[in-house]
């Protein structure tokens, strides 16, 4: 360093040269004041406060000096000679005899000679420090500083300065206060009464300060760390007054000083800035760094300034050294400040001067460039290399910004990741908490797998958690959860330390903590419930960032805090303007999978997004677009929003949120054949990209959707297909599931994902096991051995299955026809006690399962009846169908859930598919039920929805009326068979042969309007349908015929098919006698109750003439032996014998009765067996005749009703009475009279 050079850094530290110090000195001393005078200083030239201060004991040099430095307060000689007692060896309340001047002089000059070091310099003073003037102490204070080593601050003496300058501050100018101040901070050497000392002194003497002093005073107070508010105020206040004096230095030095104390002081700083903007062209390379770290420190807006200097220092960067290099970096970086050019020059100036930067250079250069997100590749290859070489000189903090920057940069530097992982594994124990996060972190965000480094830094840091602060906590689980790098231990100590420090938690800390545990899968309830109920309370102090964040980790770990879900559903709304389309896609994200109901939430989210959507990127559309599908959130005009935007992005998206976006219009029902098509478009030219997962999701979302797309099956089914080993379980029950959803053959991909399911099927969880089976039964692909092994491994684990998964699977076998009687046992054992579970539809499912299945399960059948009765409110118009189909399907008697049907079906008809109306007729009509609302219901809504109705709704629908005996009015048959006539092809024989029956009904409760039905064209085809099934008889029937045999009823037919197609078990035609044995299938199980199909042909009989005798089976079955069967048909038999002598009596009674001009009754059995009628009668003597016929007519009929009397009254002129013309009700006798064996009682 030149002459010139060192006598400027010496004046910008306050001291002074020691020739101009001579030259402000006089070497003389005087011992009055005459002499003082006689030096050429006028005493007169003091004013007169200052003249009455100066006594004449005072030297020549004690003046000058006083007049000089403008003293206006000093204290007497005696008082000054006290005060300055500063040897280590002299009380501070003894007198001394101060040293002559030029004995200071001379000792100044030894202090500042070539030969001085701190060692002689603390020698003189312990030996002569009593004797040191002010100057003498700032001097030797300034000097030990500057070549003084780390040692000093250890040396006894050092403290015997400090305290000697305590005592004597009053002694010096400010020059003086601030190199004494500079010179212990620059040391850290600890003096707090010194520097209080000093900051008294200054404060009171502040204007006398120039730029310079309050420049160095400043820094010196904030290089030693030392809380001076008043001094620092007052500072700022003096500097604002000369702002216009300072020079660029001066100004960067007090930017500084501010800076690092953290000095609130906007007033100070303008001043700066706008003093700096107009000195711009003097700042050196360390002026520009020095202010510009300043205000980046403090965050202070500033655009002017940066400009300024961005443009300055791009002219001199080459001559920047690499500190200022890295400064400026850092500052501009710290405050986001866009300047592309002065980055260029600066990564340019680095390139060239790396041989010359530092460890902390490399590092803070590094940060800069990452953090302002500056690309430099050229750059950041030249630190890599060179750190490489020189980590060994790197400071842990060093090490860790310097990953940390790589990391988030994004740049691949696997041999520094390499040299860094070595060295910090070797070095850790030097490492700070810091240190180990941003390490972890660096390595986790770089994804460079360090399993030693990850090891040792766990280790470490479970030991060292004392010394951790929240920040540090939540980074280093932040690091470990990235990089999935399992550390139980580490987790459960910093959960356990977290719990105690959550006061001190800030709202990131909150929330990255929750992030990592949540990402790890740690279980730690009592961390969470900590951070959630230390989290609401501060919860508007949260950015919008760190509220998604929350919501995310709680939902992903599946913590359940109704509180503060709650909380954050009421903030996101009011707050929604800050957030950003990633903090929107999280937070709706969060609540729908945690499953929490926020209709505000949703509702701003969804009303905010759509004018944003342009902002959002594929992801976030994607997240968007699964949470709302998710949350089965109605958000038509969010989604309208999104099939807008994503067709015209597509090229953005990558495979994952292709199939997401797919996933989520599936799901929430959106009918978007545009979207799937551009989806399914795009996805068939880039399959090879796809994930496994990302196939399965796909083809299950457009076969949800629907949507054709026989392109994209056959290029997912063959990657399917190449890549089947990749496809975890989830994934081949989806791929089975879509296929079989859409319709897709592809036998070749079934049988692959059948031996593959095989082969792994102990880790399908329940709903993949079930959606396999299902996939495999839609498909209608029975692999036996495949059904066989999940029957087989869901019987070992049916405990696991939820609701909808047990409902599945009792699907899946049923619609297979698969036999799995075990099966269905456990199932029906285990639903009943948790059907609380089971939400409508899986209630439905279950029980049309095993309805089909023909399985016996009258508890389950129970269960799910008054289950379904209480919660029919809850059903879809489908559920409620689908429910009477399968108990009636099942043959089930339970009239409290068919009412509950018929009342809640009766409010909601008009919501009913065709597929609902023709199914719920059927179930009550198969099931006897009677329901004539409903079916009025149903007569009034169907006819104007006939043309949505299929052919087998047609049929189904038709034979339901007919079944329950519906006579009101042939409209509805006519309106059901003229559409059912139009696509008779397409019905196969067992709809066919329901339609002869509907024919059959119809010619018999309106044969007028017979022929003109539109049925009655087709009456051949239809009962050679119905005649078509082969008869089967059972057992029952053989026993029960031989049993007649040896009975004498003969002869009789056996399995005789009448005129009108219908069988009869045993018959005798010509008297039209017959006798039905009725089995199970006749009956609703587990009853004595007949079903609607078993009434209805009775009913059809009977009024074609047919006597029938029904022989139950359970009367049947428990008869023993022969002898009791006889005895039984005899009983039966009777019957018979009983209803032919009856019809001989009636026989009388008619011929009596047309006497009387009544209207002839029936006199066979034919009229005897036909439903009850209506009786006309003229005569009042016809009144005791019409009794006596009804009470025989009782007799003979099977199910005794009303019969109508219309009797008119006869005048005495013979004429009716018109007065009184309504029928008279005649009610109907409780039950038959028994028949007697004497005919003449009859």
């Amino acid at each position: 360093m030149d002459t010139k050079k060192k006598r400027k850094r010496e004046d910008d530290l306050g001291v002074e040269e020691p020739s101009r110090r001579r030259q402000m000195m006089d070497p003389g001393r005087s011992d009055d004041a005459g002499d003082w005078e006689r030096s050429g200083n006028r005493f007169d030239d003091l004013g007169r406060e200052d003249q009455r201060r100066i006594p004449a004991l005072f030297t020549q040099g004690d003046v000058d000096w006083w007049v000089r430095d403008g003293r206006r307060s000093y204290p007497s000689p005696s008082q000054r000679a006290s005060d300055r007692d500063c040897s280590p060896s002299v009380s501070e309340t003894k007198s001394r005899a101060e040293a002559p001047r030029w004995q200071q002089i001379e000792w100044g000059k030894q202090m500042t000679g070539r030969g001085a070091t701190p060692e002689t310099i603390l020698s003189l003073f312990a030996a002569r420090g009593d004797k040191f003037s002010a100057r003498n102490l700032s001097t030797a204070a300034h000097r030990v500083a500057k070549f003084g080593g780390r040692n000093v601050r250890r040396d006894c003496r050092v403290t015997a300065l400090a305290d000697a300058c305590r005592r004597c501050v009053r002694d010096f100018n400010e020059l003086e206060l601030a190199t004494t101040a500079w010179a212990f901070a620059t040391r850290g050497i600890e003096a707090p009464q010194l520097f209080a000392a000093i900051a008294a002194a200054a404060v009171l003497r502040l204007d006398e300060f120039k730029p310079r002093g309050l420049a160095s005073i400043a820094r010196a107070f904030a290089t030693a760390g030392v809380e001076a508010p008043q001094l620092f105020a007052a500072i700022a206040a003096a500097a604002v007054l000369q702002m216009d004096e300072f020079n660029p230095r001066g100004l960067a030095s007090l930017a500084r000083a501010f800076a690092t104390r953290g000095i609130e002081a906007p007033q100070l700083f303008a001043a700066i800035a706008a003093a700096a903007v107009l000195q711009m062209d003097e700042f050196k390379p360390q002026d520009f760094a020095t202010t510009a770290w300043a205000f980046a420190t403090r965050g202070i807006e500033a655009p002017q300034l940066f400009a300024a200097i961005a443009a300055a220092a791009v002219l001199q960067m080459d001559e920047f050294k690499p500190q200022d290099v890295a400064t400026t970096a850092w500052a501009f970086a710290t405050r986001g400040i866009e300047a592309p050019q002065l980055f260029a020059a600066i990564a340019a100036a680095a390139v060239l001067q790396m041989d010359e930067f530092k460890p902390q250079d490399f590092a803070t250069t590094a940060w800069a460039f990452a953090t302002a997100g500056v690309e430099a590749p050229q750059l950041f290859a030249a630190i890599a290399g060179a750190a490489v070489l020189r980590l060994d000189e790197f400071k842990p903090q060093d090490v860790a910004t310097t990953a940390w920057a790589f990391a988030t940069r994004g740049i691949e530097a696997p041999q520094l990741f390499a040299v860094i992982a070595g060295a910090a594994v070797l070095r850790l124990g030097e490492f700070k908490p810091q240190d180990f996060a941003t390490t972890a972190w660096a390595f986790a965000t770089a994804g460079v797998e360090a399993p030693q480094l990850f090891a040792v830094i766990a280790g470490a840091a479970a030991l060292r958690l004392d010394e951790f602060k929240p920040q540090d906590f939540a980074t280093t689980a932040w690091a470990f959860a990235t990089a999935g790098v399992e550390a139980p231990q580490l987790f459960a100590v910093i959960a356990a330390a977290a719990v105690l420090q959550m006061d001190e938690f800030k709202p990131q800390d909150f929330a990255t903590t929750a992030w990592a545990f949540a990402t790890a899968g740690v279980e730690a309830p009592m961390l969470f419930d900590a951070i959630a109920r230390a989290a609401v309370l501060r919860l508007r102090e949260f950015k919008p960032r760190e509220l998604a964040m929350l919501a995310w980790a709680f939902a992903t770990a599946g913590i359940v805090a109704p509180g503060l879900f709650a909380a954050i559903a009421y903030l996101v709304p009011l707050r929604l303007g800050e957030f950003n389309p990633r903090d929107f896609a999280t937070a709706a994200w969060a609540f729908a999978t945690a499953d929490v109901e926020a209709p505000m939430l949703f509702d701003a989210i969804a009303s905010a997004a759509p004018s944003r959507l342009g902002e959002f990127n594929p992801q976030e559309l994607a997240i968007s677009a699964w949470a709302f599908a998710t949350a089965g959130i109605v958000a038509p005009q969010l989604f309208a929003a999104i099939t807008r935007v994503v067709p015209l992005r597509l090229g953005e998206f990558n495979p994952q949120e292709l199939a997401n976006t797919a996933w989520a219009f599936a799901t929430a029902g959106i009918s978007s054949p545009q979207l799937f098509s551009a989806i399914a478009g795009a996805a068939s030219s880039r399959l090879a990209e796809f994930k496994p997962h990302n196939l399965a999701t796909t083809a299950w979302a457009v076969a949800t959707a629907g949507i054709r797309a026989p392109q994209l099956f056959a290029a997912i089914a063959v990657a399917a297909l190449s890549r089947l080993g990749e496809l975890n379980p989830q994934d081949l029950a989806n791929t089975a599931w879509a296929f079989a959803t859409a319709g897709i053959s592809s036998p070749q991909l079934f049988a692959a994902i059948a031996v593959a399911a095989l082969s792994q099927l102990r880790k399908f969880n329940p709903q993949d096991l079930a959606n396999t089976a299902c996939a495999f039964a839609t498909a209608r692909i029975i692999l036996p051995p495949l059904f066989a092994a999940i029957a087989l491994d869901a019987l070992s684990r049916l405990g696991e299955f939820g609701a909808r998964s047990l409902a599945n699977l009792a699907w899946a076998f049923a619609k297979a026809g698969i036999e799995a009687p075990h099966l269905f046992a456990a199932i029906a054992q285990a639903a009943p006690s948790r059907l609380g579970e089971f939400v409508p539809q899986d209630l439905v499912i279950t029980a049309w399962a095993f309805a089909t299945a023909g399985i016996e399960a009258p508890r389950l059948f129970a269960a799910i009846a008054g289950a379904a009765s209480s919660r029919l409110g809850e059903f879809s118009s489908q559920n409620i169908s689908y429910t009477a189909w399968a108990f009636a399907k099942a043959g089930i008697e339970a009239p409290r859930l068919f009412a509950a049907i018929a009342g809640a079906a009766v409010l909601r008809l008009r919501e009913f598919k065709p597929q609902n109306l023709a199914n719920t007729a059927w179930a009550f009509a198969k099931a006897g039920f009677e329901a004539p609302q409903l079916f009025d219901a149903i007569a009034d809504v169907a006819p104007s929805r006939l043309m949505e109705f299929k052919p087998q709704e047609l049929a189904n629908t038709a034979w339901a009326f007919a079944c329950v005996d519906w006579n009101k009015e042939p409209r509805i048959f006519s309106e059901l068979a003229f559409i059912a006539v139009a696509d008779l092809d397409a019905l196969d024989d067992r709809l066919l042969s329901q339609l002869h029956l509907v024919l059959l009904h119809f010619s018999l409760e309106w044969p007028d309007d017979y022929r003109s039905f539109p049925l009655s064209n087709h009456q051949q085809i239809l009962l050679a349908s119905y005649q078509s099934r082969d008869p089967s008889p059972s057992q029952l029937q053989r026993d029960v015929a031989t049993a007649l045999d040896r009975g004498g009823w003969t002869p009789h037919v056996f399995e005789y098919v009448t005129e009108e197609g219908l069988s009869l078990d045993m018959a005798q035609p010509d008297t039209k006698r017959a006798v039905e044995v009725d089995g199970p299938s006749h009956y609703l199980r587990g009853t004595t109750v007949q079903n609607g199909s078993t009434r209805f042909k009775s009913r059809l009989l009977k009024r074609l003439g047919w006597d029938v005798i029904h022989i139950p089976f359970f009367e049947w079955q428990a008869l023993h032996g022969e002898r009791e069967q006889d005895s039984y048909l005899r009983a039966k038999l009777q019957t018979f014998f009983g209803k032919q002598r009856i019809a001989l009596h009636m026989e009388a009674v008619a011929s009596d009765w047309a006497v009387h001009g009544a209207a002839q009754p029936a006199t066979s059995s034919e009229r005897c067996c036909k439903a009850p009628g209506v009786v006309h009668t003229k005569s009042r003597h016809g009144h005791q005749l019409l009794f006596t016929y009804i009470n025989l007519l009782n007799q003979c009929t099977a199910e005794p009703g009303d019969f109508i009397l219309e009797c008119a009254d006869v005048c005495e002129d013979g004429t009716p009475d018109d007065d009184d013309d309504e029928p008279l009700l005649i009610e109907s006798l409780a039950a038959p009279v028994a028949a007697s064996d004497d005919t003449d009682d009859a």
